[in-house]
């Protein structure tokens, strides 16, 4: 069983060879060159700014390509959840921006001429918890209200149990690396400078600009956007105290033939399912999804994860990965201005569950923004958005969560199911986590995530140390390869 996502497997990544020259000066920089990031790009390709794209590794290659790649509005039962959150006008807007980015990506794919196996298929969002009927009933009289056609249903396509579920027609699902890397390829003939291997460190506002003090030196920006998957600041914008993170499991399996559809539950557990036809067909299965803090022996969840492919679906995975989603406390991502008033500094996070929607419709948003245009959805995914009742009660839970995350890791580091290459120690007053390879030789790191000083919990199956307050995760040799946290752990 190979421990990579799917999505990464066969893409030849031709090197880039480009080198920034700091101090280096841009009107507009995208930190960031994940879904978000290059279809922001894209959508300022023809501007005459001068834009420039960065990001800590390959474009494409972070989170994005941990996605299941749907495309599709049925996210489960949002609608109804945000007519009482917010009202009737945001869940409609919210709906109307998921099926525009839809067809965002189609018109890319074709104008671009894009080999991302793009393919219309059918959604299902279902329940085996007769209890959560009702839920579903009231997302139809949300549909029912706006004449959205939809169809209720008791069995899947496959032979799957479900009691209940709904059906939609106008979804879809792609490649979400070979999107990217085909936008990639536009904007650069286009003259958008898009520079790897460049992590931004620190952000400086200035009187008319901004600097970002990156690995390889200063970048003095005009406007900058940032979209990365969770800030590498702390403030402006307070993410950590607004979101939670939830990690989720990913497998593909090989299999005869392809159905055209996907589905998803309603709430936990989660059961998701997708197909991809590529030079081989296979099926996408995600599951065990969790808090960070949460069931950290990354090792049983794969084994349970395989477990329910079998059960479930008679297959055996053949790549398993997992991914982090950033979960606002009110159900809406967070896509505009970090600051009110301030064009000059824009972010995108927060996609609970549904980055590729998300980050496709954010591109279009931060764009419009960036060129002065109006845009019917910037409103509702204002990031300083007003709280209500409801909003200000999630907040405090997601304020008492990252505090109860970090005290957590304080306590019992040296975890039970750690094999006996792993250990938690001190050394010269500080915490240390020493890995012991098969050859005899230890890599010891700082056990202290730099982002908010949680303490780190060994990951036997990657080989990695993984913070469980907000995903930040290390090598075994201290280099920083997921953030928000920006800096090594290497003693």
């Amino acid at each position: 069983m190979k421990k990579e996502t799917l999505w990464q497997v066969g893409i030849k990544v031709e090197k880039n060879k480009k080198v920034i020259n700091t101090p280096y000066q841009t009107d507009i920089l995208i930190i960031g060159g994940g879904m978000a990031g290059i279809e922001t790009a894209y959508h300022l390709k023809d501007s005459k700014q001068k834009v420039t794209v960065i990001d800590s590794d390959i474009i494409g290659f972070g989170v994005s390509s941990n996605s299941t790649g749907k495309l599709t509005y049925l996210q489960e039962l949002p609608y109804h959840k945000l007519t009482q959150t917010f009202d009737f006008y945001t869940a409609l807007k919210y709906l109307e921006s998921q099926k525009e980015a839809i067809q965002i990506a189609r018109k890319n794919m074709i104008q671009g001429n894009l080999d991302c196996n793009f393919e219309i298929v059918s959604s299902y969002t279902f329940t085996n918890d007769e209890k959560k009927i009702k839920a579903f009933q009231k997302e139809q009289a949300f549909f029912d209200k706006i004449k959205l056609p939809y169809q209720v249903v008791e069995s899947l396509p496959i032979p799957y149990s479900i009691q209940y579920g709904i059906r939609v027609d106008d979804t879809a699902v792609f490649h979400p690396v070979k999107y990217i890397r085909g936008l990639l390829k536009i904007i650069q003939k286009n003259g958008i400078d898009v520079y790897e291997n460049v992590r931004a460190l620190t952000l400086e506002k200035h009187d008319k600009h901004y600097i970002v003090h990156t690995n390889r030196g200063d970048i003095i920006a005009t406007k900058v956007v940032v979209t990365t998957h969770y800030p590498f600041f702390l403030d402006p914008g307070w993410i950590p105290l607004r979101t939670h993170i939830e990690k989720d499991y990913v497998g593909a399996a090989f299999i005869d033939s392809v159905h055209n559809f996907s589905a998803i539950t309603e709430g936990s557990p989660t059961e998701s399912i997708r197909y991809h036809q590529d030079q081989n067909a296979y099926i996408i299965y995600a599951g065990e999804s969790h808090k960070t803090d949460k069931a950290m022996d990354t090792k049983k969840e794969y084994e349970k994860l395989k477990k329910q492919m079998e059960d479930y679906l008679q297959v055996t995975p053949l790549y398993q990965w997992s991914t982090h989603d950033v979960m606002t406390n009110d159900g809406l991502p967070f896509i505009g201005r970090m600051e009110k008033n301030n064009d000059h500094l824009l972010i995108a996070t927060g996609f609970n569950k549904w980055g590729m929607t998300n980050g496709i419709i954010a591109g279009k948003i931060l764009s419009d923004i960036l060129l002065g245009k109006e845009n019917e959805y910037e409103k509702i995914f204002d990031p300083n958005r007003s709280l209500n009742k409801k909003k200000v009660t999630s907040f405090f839970l997601d304020v008492y969560q990252t505090s109860k995350s970090i005290l957590k890791t304080k306590l019992h580091t040296n975890k039970p199911y750690y094999p006996n290459n792993v250990k938690i120690t001190h050394e010269d007053g500080k915490k240390i986590g020493i890995y012991t390879d098969e050859n005899g030789r230890e890599h010891k790191v700082r056990n202290l995530c730099p982002h908010l000083k949680c303490s780190l919990i060994f990951n036997e199956v990657d080989k990695t140390w993984d913070c469980p307050c907000h995903g930040s995760r290390f090598d075994i040799d201290g280099n920083v390869i997921e953030g928000p946290s920006v800096y090594d752990i290497k003693l």
